[in-house]
């Protein structure tokens, strides 16, 4: 072997071990690819994974299917190949760690980021589905969290509304850290909450705020919370996170609780974030979730209309329907049931 060719060979050998290693390296990327598909007019463990007490319901002919996106964990690594693959596939997408992850976010707090997610799309799905039903639904200022740390530990508990501070009724979470700020640090409050459906009065010693030690606070955050007399329980596997399946969450609860039969004998799967109102917006992973309806045999697909564009240049059989609310989103779905393809059915350019 001359010089020239042992000098190729072993800079061949070279640059085989640094392209396996560039390879084989991890990369500041996520993946996204096809999660599953969960049928919300199902049963989880013997029970209606929608489930509603209070009101008369009535039995699904049809699946209202929530499809889910597979992302690389937090604790994962994706490499050269698989970001490339990711790129090319139909129904695959890589996009930045840092824009799915927040920096220094850990493992526990993404789960309870994605719990809270979660537990907010239930709220605002049950909410907007009952509204839209004709059942009467109250927003009350509520109770977010308790800090276990503060003077408001068990005292109250989340899902308490607030309905009187110091007797006077209050209409909103505003009006409500307005009144226990109006006092000097360590003065009692005493709030008025409603848990279940019973009435209780509440004190409690107000401290001093960590960021504005003249401000007092009780020890907990609020929100606006919905009041109504039907009880809704989801049956969701725990580690579904996220909110965009607010939407599917709501037409499943809506379907259950109006005769007729909201989506026929239609196999209808979507993805949309909805909030209290029921206006529905933008959701992440729409090529992917439209893989998963193709593959687990849906024939309708619900949208936000903000998403249109993210599948222009994805071709689909199912039908698409593209909405902006809830009432939408059940004009549509009734008129395809019915076997009426125009009209309340808008799709996507």
């Amino acid at each position: 072997m001359t010089q020239q060719t042992w000098t190729a060979a072993v800079s061949a050998v070279w640059f085989l071990v640094l392209a396996i290693a560039i390879a084989l390296s991890p990369t500041p990327f996520v993946t996204y690819a096809p999660g599953t598909s969960h049928d919300l007019l199902g049963t989880a463990e013997g029970a209606p994974i929608v489930e509603v007490d209070g009101v008369p319901t009535y039995p699904a002919t049809g699946k209202i299917m929530a499809a889910t996106v597979s992302v690389t964990p937090l604790d994962g690594t994706v490499t050269l190949p698989e970001v490339l693959y990711a790129h090319w596939a139909r129904d695959r997408d890589a996009v930045l760690r840092e824009w799915h992850y927040p920096t220094r976010t850990t493992i526990a707090e993404l789960r309870e980021r994605d719990v809270q997610r979660l537990a907010a799309a239930q709220t605002n799905a049950a909410a907007s589905a009952l509204r839209a039903a004709g059942v009467e639904v109250r927003q009350i200022p509520m109770v977010q969290t308790v800090a276990q740390a503060g003077p408001a530990v068990n005292l109250l508990v989340p899902g308490d509304f607030v309905l009187a501070v110091d007797n006077v009724p209050r209409a909103t979470d505003a009006e409500v850290r307005a009144a226990i700020e109006n006092r000097p640090v360590g003065a009692p409050v005493t709030l008025t909450v409603l848990r279940g459906q019973e009435n209780l009065s509440v004190t409690i010693d107000t401290t001093s705020s960590n960021t504005s030690p003249t401000v007092p606070v009780w020890g907990g955050t609020l929100t606006m919370g919905f009041s109504y007399t039907p009880e809704v329980i989801f049956h969701l596997d725990p580690t579904i996170g996220g909110g965009s399946g607010g939407l599917m969450l709501a037409l499943a609860t809506f379907d259950r609780v109006t005769d007729g039969g909201l989506v026929g004998d239609l196999s209808v799967s979507g993805t949309g974030v909805l909030d209290g109102a029921g206006n529905v917006s933008r959701s992440s992973g729409v090529v992917e979730k439209l893989a998963v309806a193709e593959r687990d045999g849906a024939s309708v697909f619900v949208l936000p209309a903000a998403n249109c564009a993210d599948i222009a240049d994805t071709p689909t059989p199912l039908r698409l329907v593209s909405v902006a609310n809830l009432d939408d989103a059940i004009a549509a779905l009734d008129a395809l049931a019915a076997g009426d393809d125009t009209g309340a059915v808008e799709g996507c350019a």
